[in-house]
């Protein structure tokens, strides 16, 4: 029965009927009852045969009244024990006059007399802590449990179990005799074999809860057959007067097969007895298997203590005896003395052992001193090799910049031929040039002056060459917009259809990231413009992009555009226009010629239909992001409208407009060569952070042949990542988490970040709620999705400096283990910042995101 259901019934006038034997509330005897002759049970659970559900107490009411004779609870059941109470119904004479209820002991519901009952040992084994004398067979709980087991466990010979202190759990037992004086309970095993079974139960196993006013804490397991997969060991519990009574048997039954090997000796070489053989052949059997036929073998032979012969002949098998044994006496003499010498031979090889283990040890010693010099003259080398190396780098580059100095110099001197050729026309271009030259300088002076020079001299040209041809042609560039539009679209159903389908393809890949893994990060890519992916060198940051976006668009959908140093502005990403040619100068990637294409499909109304597009910014950090992505920076926050896309100025009166329907993803290297990542940049968008692969992890080749990718339109996008555009949007500080625990958990987080400085802006607040109301569709864990925002938009914030600091990351941390994730990744980024700022030197209490890995 679920818990809606439990409370849909207290409703119900004839609840009773919704509880019994098998489904029933377990509570306890109010401790007021004992001191007032009150009948209160307190509700503590509810228990339906197979799970046990937390109780609403609003709705069903912190106490329930009995409605029957009086001191029935007091008399019947003891101030701790577990009450079964099998009905409850609502009080009919309940008011909304709370004083007069409390006056008038009213409570929600009540119960009778003939409704409770104790629990059996068939429905709840109960776990006591203490320390248990196997030898003396005494259990000695710790002392606050003692009456309870004694007045009820003990007094109802009902089994329980028995936990350590070293956290084994012991049992089951039954209490057979207390002491009162020692707090000690004689236990007796309660199985045929007389031994009990030791468990490492997990604290998912059984039910722990606290006891009201008191704070006893009660263990509770459903049944045995419930850890039965725990068990680690079995014990032998069998008491000392049985122990005795075994080990007299065993004597006396070995004895007797002594005696029933003599006899047989004698009967054996009786001719009388010989000349029967059938009969002599089945005696030969009889004793041949003694055990079998003990019991008739020690009535046959105590029937022979008083016959002459047997008598004689046993008396000469003794004498046969002696001699065996005082032959086994030299022969142990023999033996003694072979042990001596071989221990004494021992104790040489074991002198000569020493000796060359120490010449063993000594030679390690050499060879670890000679292994130091040795790796520390390898450091020396390798270090005066970087340095060798980074001065050839920077030689190399110094090279490299001459070359394209040298090319530039190159065209210059080749349009300078051509543009002698124009002499005639020189005087009326000296003077459009003077004015161009002006607006020029101003627009581009932040340029590289040979590439200034090149481009003014090529447009003097330019212009030269149109202007003699035909002075009225149009100089705006044709494109061609392409028909991307998909036909047959691949059948997704959810997000975690999808998902499920990328973790194939990416484990085929030698990618075995988990499913949530690979449903953050499709949900961090669509629900925000630009997601950042952040590890070590050879974490696989680059390859995980590409296989993602190759995964889910086409080809032509998707760019890849490596990030140079000193990018600075919109021209080295997109490109720039032109004032002298009145043209689009595009920027050395591919980036002009995909939004012109995302442009052609918002003006002819294709974008629904068509797939997605992709970017990925490889080392997005060498440049500043800010600058080189401020075009989409800006767009971050906006949402497509029908008739009204996101625009991009291109200049010379060209704009783009597109349909929100492109992504950025960056990787990310910290290290003295790139930059570092802004606030604003941080409350815009996720760091996901990968480690380095495992060692047995393939390599997968970047030449890898991608099968086909899922055809997916923006459409489907927009529905499966609950995308806001071309719909009516709550303003940031209206939603609220689908999960109330998720809200009440991020409510702490955020108080606990506001003492130490941190605030979360209503953008970082809106972009989390979003997120979890969307991942908990396809992660299986509740405070995964929340764990996954803290880990990529929260923590990364934290940046801060001192010994108090400390304390707050630490609290951080404890309300993230509250989380209960095996993996989680949250907890991992908060430790490893404790792990650095803790470590004495330059760092000592500083807490940095981005220097868990320095």
């Amino acid at each position: 029965m679920k818990i809606k259901e439990l409370n849909e019934i207290f409703d119900d006038y004839e609840s009773y009927k919704a509880l019994g034997e098998d489904s029933y509330i377990v509570g306890a005897q109010h401790p007021e009852n004992f001191k007032q002759h009150k009948k209160f049970i307190i509700p503590l659970f509810y228990f339906d045969g197979e799970e046990w559900f937390k109780l609403d107490i609003n709705k069903l009411g912190e106490t329930i009244f009995l409605a029957s004779a009086p001191y029935t609870l007091t008399t019947d059941f003891k101030l701790e024990e577990l009450i079964k109470v099998k009905g409850v119904r609502p009080n009919k004479q309940l008011t909304d006059d709370d004083s007069y209820n409390k006056e008038n002991s009213l409570t929600k519901h009540i119960t009778h007399a003939d409704r409770l009952s104790s629990l059996s040992e068939d429905q709840l084994l109960e776990i006591f802590p203490g320390e248990i004398d196997f030898e003396l067979h005494l259990f000695h709980p710790d002392k606050q449990y003692y009456d309870i087991i004694n007045e009820v466990y003990v007094a109802q010979e009902r089994k329980f179990f028995a936990q350590t202190k070293q956290g084994l759990i012991y049992g089951p037992f039954v209490g057979v005799k207390t002491s009162s004086e020692a707090k000690s309970v004689r236990l007796s095993a309660t199985g045929v074999r007389k031994s009990v079974e030791a468990y490492e139960i997990p604290s998912d196993a059984y039910l722990e809860f606290n006891m009201p006013d008191e704070g006893l804490k009660r263990k509770l397991i459903r049944s045995t057959h419930d850890i039965e997969y725990h068990i680690v060991d079995t014990v032998d519990f069998i008491s000392r007067k049985d122990l005795f009574t075994w080990a007299e048997e065993q004597l006396n039954k070995k004895q007797s097969l002594e005696v029933a090997d003599k006899v047989w000796q004698a009967i054996s070489k009786d001719n009388s007895i010989h000349s029967f053989k059938e009969r002599y052949s089945r005696l030969e059997k009889l004793f041949s298997k003694p055990q079998e036929n003990l019991q008739y073998l020690q009535q046959f032979i105590t029937s022979l203590a008083e016959n002459d012969f047997f008598k004689a002949s046993l008396d000469g098998l003794q004498t046969e005896k002696l001699d065996l044994d005082n032959q086994i006496a030299q022969l142990k003499r023999e033996k003694d003395k072979f042990r001596k010498d071989s221990a004494r031979l021992q104790e040489e090889i074991q002198d000569l052992e020493d000796g060359v283990q120490n010449l063993r040890d000594n030679e390690q010693k050499i060879r670890d001193s000679l292994q130091k010099e040795r790796e520390s003259a390898i450091t020396r080398e390798i270090e005066e090799g970087l340095k060798k190396l980074e001065k050839v780098r920077e030689e190399l580059s110094d090279k490299a910049e001459a070359i394209e100095l040298a090319h530039t110099f190159d065209n210059l001197a080749r349009l300078n031929e051509e543009i002698d050729n124009a002499k005639g026309e020189k005087h009326n271009l000296s003077v459009a040039i003077s004015a161009l030259k002006e607006e020029f300088t101003q627009a581009q002076e932040d340029a590289d002056n040979a590439l200034k020079n090149l481009l003014k001299t090529k447009m003097q040209f330019d212009a030269f060459s149109n202007s003699s041809k035909n002075p009225h042609q149009n100089t705006e560039q044709e494109f061609e917009i392409k028909d991307h539009t998909i036909e047959n679209e691949t059948s997704i159903n959810s997000l975690k259809d999808l998902t499920q389908k990328i973790h194939k393809r990416l484990g085929r890949l030698g990618r075995n990231y988990p499913d949530h893994f690979i449903a953050n990060i499709l949900i961090a890519m669509h629900q925000n413009s630009l997601t950042l992916i952040w590890g070590p060198p050879g974490s696989g940051k680059t390859s995980l992009a590409r296989y993602l976006m190759q995964s889910i668009t086409k080809k032509p959908r998707f760019s890849e555009i490596s990030v140079a140093r000193g990018w600075s502005s919109q021209k080295d990403l997109i490109g720039f226009a032109n004032p002298l040619s009145k043209r689009f100068q595009r920027a050395n990637t591919d980036m002009y010629d995909l939004l012109k294409q995302l442009d052609g499909e918002f003006d002819n109304s294709a974008y629904q239909k068509s797939p997605m597009a992709y970017c990925l910014l490889d080392e997005a950090n060498l440049s500043p992001i800010e600058h080189y992505w401020a075009s989409f920076y800006s767009l971050t926050d906006a949402k497509a409208q029908v008739n009204n896309g996101l625009k991009i100025s291109l200049g010379n009166n060209e704009t783009i407009e597109y349909a929100n329907n492109l992504r950025f993803l960056g990787t990310l290297n910290l290290d003295s060569t790139t930059e570092q990542i802004s606030a604003r940049l941080l409350d815009r968008s996720h760091i996901i952070r990968l480690d380095l692969p495992k060692n047995d992890t393939p390599l997968i080749s970047s030449e890898i042949i991608m099968p086909e990718p899922y055809e997916i339109s923006y459409e489907t996008v927009r529905k499966l990542f609950d995308l806001k555009d071309f719909k009516q949007e709550l303003a940031p500080d209206a939603l609220e988490f689908i999960d109330s625990e998720l809200e009440e958990r991020f409510g702490e987080i955020n108080n606990e970040l506001q003492n130490l400085g941190i605030q979360v802006s209503l953008r970082t607040r809106k972009a989390i709620i979003e997120y979890c109301n969307l991942a908990h569709s396809a992660m299986n864990e509740q405070f995964r999705p929340l764990d996954y925002c803290l880990a990529q938009r929260i923590f990364t914030r934290i940046n801060l400096q001192g010994p108090e600091v400390r304390e707050g990351i630490k609290t951080l941390l404890g309300i993230v283990k509250g989380f209960g994730l095996k993996d989680s990744h949250a907890e991992w980024t908060l430790q490893k910042m404790l792990d650095k700022g803790g470590k004495e030197g330059f760092n000592h209490h500083f807490y940095n995101y981005f220097s868990i890995d320095g």
